[in-house]
């Protein structure tokens, strides 16, 4: 007998006045495919997705096996090979499915078979009721190959898709493999022809759902302890101890990594914690039991929970968290929109934080104002003249950059620059410059940007540097806007600081200014000459190396610069006046291109 010799006349076998149909010998019943979807549906439904797959996969194969045994004994077949391809003929006979078989290679104890179906009542039903899923879902035909292969080959045989319509693909293929073949997936598959019947399926959901509600119950006792907690105004630090407590897990409260609150319980977590945040893995986040839990309110970010533990969080102990979550938002935007109007300007968050650097408390509440002290960062200040419009310049900036801290303190006005623009602040703070002119044509401004900072301690240093260098180049060039900057003034910021900056500039004027009028006038390098002779320490031959001069012709030139300044250039009182004169001229001549750009 040969597989494409069954014929659905010879097989099916109807009585009118009995009501019964058989087919291939078996009593059969005609269920329409309609009806299948439907018990498919409330199968999944009821059972949920993967118990359903079980399910199904399981009635297949027992209805396989069955069509396996009997064609098996009905007839004499010409080989194995034959018998083989009996069951994909039945398949199609029956109406299940349209079967064209690809491949079929059988090596002794091995069976691998491929091939393809088409029309799958299995795929358009699931399709009607669910859409298109991310995974072959062709259960019944699957446990029917399997069941059909292993009844008929006589060793375990596993049917799987490659491709499923009930995926988007354009057709279904199959392949069914012994053991030997795909060990691997062999056993993942086979798991689910091991299950347990349906009703022990159901007794198993039904203790699902009875410990679910039981989790609702308790995680509810908890959510009610932590909201009266919250009513009676406990601080963040005793809802994160008590949730810790329950959890028996660490409970960190951070933004940006930086620790707000926290409750460690073992100095393990502690360790773990921090290594995590310094080098983070998504390894190390697995091994360690590391998860991490938005917290945002009216899309303003607050930070994140994070819980450390050894163990995977069950399905309970995430229910807590996600009622713990619900009501620590609520004590947090509290706290948020609390020192917002405890500081109702940010200036004067800023203000108080940069006269009190050390102090612990302004380092964890800068993160509601997503500040980030230990980042790079960099303070600007700009100082107008006349200083009659600043709150309309303050206004024009907070507006134009939101994403900034843009404060005003005194005659100043502040923007801390962070990251790239605090490494290289140039483009920034031209880009600012020319906002300003374009909308304050008649008002002269002087930019001046601090140090690097990387500390709340030296970002108020950088403050102060800013403020320092806007006021040193308002009085150097009263008559046009400047920018300048930390990087290239470091060597005089101490005078700045420590000096009346007035003084400094009416002393630059007396020992050098009638010098540096006299270059301008006569086109003369009398103050490059100044600066080379004293920066090789009065060496003669050196200076006239540097110069290319002759040591006459640099004699001539040192005699006219103590004739124009009246200053003896031999002398060590001489020479440290013009030196510290000519530092003082270099910290105020702004780079040859800002000239360019701003006057």
């Amino acid at each position: 007998m040969k597989a494409h010799h069954l014929q659905f006349e010879k097989l099916i076998d109807i009585n009118p006045r009995t009501g019964t149909i058989f087919f291939n010998r078996e009593r059969i019943a005609l269920v329409s495919v309609k009806a299948l979807g439907i018990l498919r549906k409330d199968l999944i439904r009821t059972l949920g997705m993967e118990r359903a797959k079980g399910f199904l996969m399981r009635y297949g194969w027992a209805w396989g096996q069955n069509d396996g045994e009997s064609i098996k004994a009905k007839y004499n077949w010409d080989n194995v090979r034959e018998l083989m391809l009996a069951g994909p003929a039945l398949h199609t006979l029956e109406g299940v499915v349209s079967v064209e078989p690809d491949h079929l290679e059988i090596t002794g104890d091995s069976l691998h078979f491929t091939g393809y179906w088409r029309n799958s009542f299995e795929a358009v039903e699931h399709i009607h009721h669910f859409g298109l899923e991310k995974e072959s879902i062709c259960w019944t035909l699957t446990g029917y190959a399997s069941g059909y292969l292993t009844s008929t080959f006589g060793k375990e045989v596993i049917v799987y898709e490659d491709k499923c319509s009930g995926k988007g693909d354009p057709y279904c293929k199959f392949t069914g493999k012994t053991k030997d073949l795909d060990e691997n997936k062999f056993n993942e598959l086979m798991r689910y022809y091991k299950a347990d019947s349906l009703i022990t399926e159901l007794d198993r959901a039904y203790h699902e759902i009875r410990e679910v509600n039981k989790n609702i119950i308790e995680s509810d006792q908890i959510q009610q302890k932590l909201t009266n907690m919250s009513l009676e105004d406990k601080d963040l630090s005793e809802t994160i101890r008590y949730v810790a407590s329950v959890l028996d897990k660490s409970i960190i409260i951070d933004y940006y990594n930086k620790i707000v609150e926290s409750v460690f319980i073992t100095d393990e977590h502690r360790l773990i914690y921090r290594s995590w945040t310094n080098d983070f893995s998504y390894t190390a986040e697995q091994q360690n039991g590391i998860a991490t839990f938005p917290i945002r309110a009216n899309h303003v970010n607050l930070g994140r929970m994070v819980v450390v533990s050894r163990d995977k969080l069950t399905s309970k102990e995430q229910l807590i968290i996600k009622r713990a979550l619900s009501v620590m938002t609520i004590q947090m935007f509290h706290q948020w929109k609390l020192t917002h109007t405890l500081w109702k300007k940010k200036e004067n968050f800023f203000e108080e934080m940069l006269q009190n650097p050390d102090s612990e408390a302004f380092e964890k509440r800068s993160y509601l104002f997503n500040f980030h002290p230990e980042s790079l960062n960099r303070m600007l200040s700009v100082k107008v003249n006349p200083d009659t419009q600043c709150a309309e310049i303050l206004k024009l900036l907070d507006k134009a950059y939101e994403e900034k801290d843009v404060f005003s303190k005194g005659a100043y006005i502040l923007i801390i620059l962070s990251g790239e623009e605090a490494e290289a602040p140039n483009a920034i703070s031209e880009d600012i410059h020319r906002l300003l002119q374009d909308n304050f044509p008649a008002l002269k401004f002087y930019i001046g940007v601090g140090r690097k900072a990387e500390s709340l301690r030296i970002l108020a240093k950088s403050y102060l540097d800013a403020c320092k260098i806007s006021d040193f180049i308002h009085l150097a060039h009263p008559q046009s806007s400047r920018i300048s900057y930390f990087d290239n003034l470091e060597h005089v910021m101490m005078l700045l600081k420590g000096t009346d900056q007035e003084e400094l500039i009416l002393f630059y004027r007396k020992i050098i200014g009638k010098l540096v009028e006299y270059d301008k006038t006569n086109q003369s390098k009398f103050i490059m000459t100044l600066k080379s002779y004293l920066d090789h320490n009065g060496n003669l031959q050196d200076t006239a190396n540097d110069l290319h001069l002759s040591i006459a012709g640099l004699r001539y030139r040192l005699e006219r610069i103590e004739n124009i300044c009246h200053t003896d250039l031999k002398s060590g009182t001489g020479r440290f006046q013009y030196q510290l004169a000519i530092q003082i001229y270099y910290a105020i001549k702004i780079d040859h291109n800002h000239k360019k750009l701003l006057m």
